[in-house]
């Protein structure tokens, strides 16, 4: 059996030397080192580390930020071209398969592109897709093959799937992807034609779920299939629970609301009087819960907007009206115009 550097599921050169820190194996002769052989192969999970810089990038190269449809309220909000100024930056906007049916994906794409230029962010070109559409994976395979420049960054946050689409193009069935924040260490390589692609470490994101949770609790709460909509018929001062997460109130006009989160996220309906008993009991009345939470209130606009729960999902109300959202402490929480209708 040959004798390995790198680890096959994260990149992480490996060690045996010391079991805390990245990279530990029992042998160099394993492919993987011991946090992605016992997540493969049990679902335990060991801490990865989360980088926060990217690696030194060859200038013979093209720049692929991907980013989930679950992020997208933070889509240009990584100034990597400030970084390395003289690259490609192509902005692949993945998971396209968590949207409703009824998203006009072209009216979304326009969206993008205007928010782009507000922004006075430098793009070569804006796609959006799925990785799990054999399709889409061909097109990008085609749409790659055009370039001259040798090497193909994948680059974004974590949990952008990054490592799935890597995997896709490159038939690579050893790296691993996994809803699971940080899990790629180092840069991992593979020839595809006359190209090099990179799989890069995933930039660091505070404030996201796996902050608060551990990996078993929060991979349920992370949408993996298509997200259908809920509609709620609430009243002045009636109140949404997802989970003992987030408390999402009306503070003005009696009105409908719609939420996207995956169907394995428990909902309550309640009012606002009750919240502060149920989260003084938390214990006793949610399954999923953390220790300290905090609270914003947001006035919409006369227009839909969207309130994004970190990478839990969203919420689409039609302004005007006053929302009072309870959520944990630190978590991030956005406002901005609905992305799809």
């Amino acid at each position: 059996m040959s004798t390995h550097t790198k680890c096959r599921g994260c990149g992480a050169t490996l060690q045996i030397e010391d079991q805390k820190k990245v990279g530990y194996a029992l042998s160099f002769e394993l492919d993987y080192c011991q946090s992605c052989y016992k997540l493969l192969h049990y679902g335990e999970v060991h801490e990865h580390f989360h980088p926060e810089d990217l690696p030194k990038l060859s200038q013979d190269a093209v720049c692929f930020m991907v980013s989930s449809v679950l992020h997208l309220d933070t889509l240009f909000t990584y100034p990597v071209y400030r970084y390395e100024p003289n690259l490609k930056y192509i902005y692949l906007i993945n998971q396209t398969d968590l949207l409703p049916e009824s998203t006009n994906l072209d009216d979304m794409l326009k969206s993008m592109i205007i928010r782009a230029k507000i922004m006075n962010v430098p793009f070569f070109d804006i796609i959006m897709m799925s990785a799990k559409n054999p399709y889409d994976i061909d097109n990008l395979q085609n749409y790659i093959n055009q370039f001259k420049e040798k090497n193909i960054y994948l680059i974004g946050v974590q949990n952008s799937g990054k490592t799935t689409i890597f995997k896709a193009l490159t038939k690579n069935n050893e790296a691993l992807a996994f809803s699971k924040a940080g899990l790629t260490q180092e840069a991992i390589s593979h020839q595809l034609g006359k190209h090099l692609i990179w799989d890069m470490p995933g930039l660091y994101q505070q404030g996201y779920i796996h902050h608060f949770l551990p990996y078993k609790t929060y991979k349920k709460l992370i949408p993996s299939e298509q997200i259908k909509p809920k509609i709620y018929q609430m009243k002045k001062e009636q109140t949404l629970m997802i989970e003992g997460l987030i408390s999402i109130t009306l503070m003005g006009l009696d009105q409908s609301v719609v939420l996207y989160v995956s169907d394995l996220v428990k909902i309550h309906k309640t009012n606002d009087k009750r919240v502060k008993d149920l989260i003084s009991n938390k214990d006793q009345q949610f399954d999923i819960f953390v220790d300290q939470y905090e609270e914003k209130s947001f006035k919409i606009k006369d227009q839909k907007m969207q309130i994004t729960f970190a990478d839990i999902g969203f919420m689409h109300i039609e302004g005007p009206n006053t929302v009072k959202v309870l959520y944990p402490k630190g978590m991030h929480l956005s406002l901005s115009e609905a992305l799809f209708k």
